[in-house]
């Protein structure tokens, strides 16, 4: 990673003004155009899960407002982010698996298949949490396949935030082709113009993943 110049940053004074505040993320809940994606993965017998976080992970290494963190109370750019993911274990609670980035899908595939497989067997408090959680290099992704949601809050808290941003995929609606997404961001880092040009990126990678 490497620091932000602050003084020769036009975010200086927006990053003073938001980042001592007690909730300083700010939520918006969009709609992705999936069905490409969607049936492209059940055409090739593809996880979609799995394609999603592929994609989320690739979107984030190609727009750098979504890479910026805090630490030390200084901003941070970073040259790369792994996920944490949640994932439901067999007796209905969930688990962590930390998942990642890959030069290919395929490359992806196998490492994610075998963390879950891991991080299933464990308990919430894991050695892979132990080691991973409170990390910058981090973005956190819920995923809730049950709910076709149309906003979403988070559990926050209290003490310093990293600025790691975190998204909420949602329930896939086969009539429309779309599915929600809630994407929560630290207002030091970004503002919703960096959300809706990352959120462009995002689209881009759902659909030149279907290309091949």
């Amino acid at each position: 990673m490497q620091p932000i110049d602050l003084d020769n940053w036009p975010r200086k004074q927006h990053f003073e003004l938001f980042k001592h505040f007690s909730q300083p993320y700010f939520n918006v809940c969009v709609r992705l155009d999936a069905q490409a994606l969607y049936d492209y993965c059940k055409t090739n017998q593809f996880s979609f899960f799995q394609a999603y976080v592929y994609c989320t992970l690739k979107a984030c290494h190609e727009y750098d407002s979504i890479m910026l963190r805090i630490i030390d109370n200084q901003p941070w750019l970073l040259n790369s982010v792994r996920a944490s993911v949640v994932e439901l274990s067999e007796n209905d609670t969930f688990v962590f698996s930390y998942f990642n980035s890959a030069s290919d899908f395929k490359e992806f595939v196998n490492h994610a298949s075998d963390v879950s497989k891991k991080a299933k067997q464990q308990p919430l408090f894991s050695d892979a949490f132990a080691q991973t959680e409170g990390q910058a290099d981090l973005i956190h992704i819920s995923v809730l396949p049950w709910l076709n949601f149309s906003a979403f809050s988070h559990a926050f808290s209290a003490g310093q935030s990293l600025g790691i941003p975190k998204f909420v995929f949602g329930q896939f609606d086969k009539h429309t082709g779309t599915m929600p997404l809630a994407i929560d961001v630290h207002h030091s880092l970004m503002d919703g113009l960096h959300v809706a040009k990352f959120i462009n990126t995002l689209q881009g990678t759902f659909d030149s993943f279907c290309k091949g």
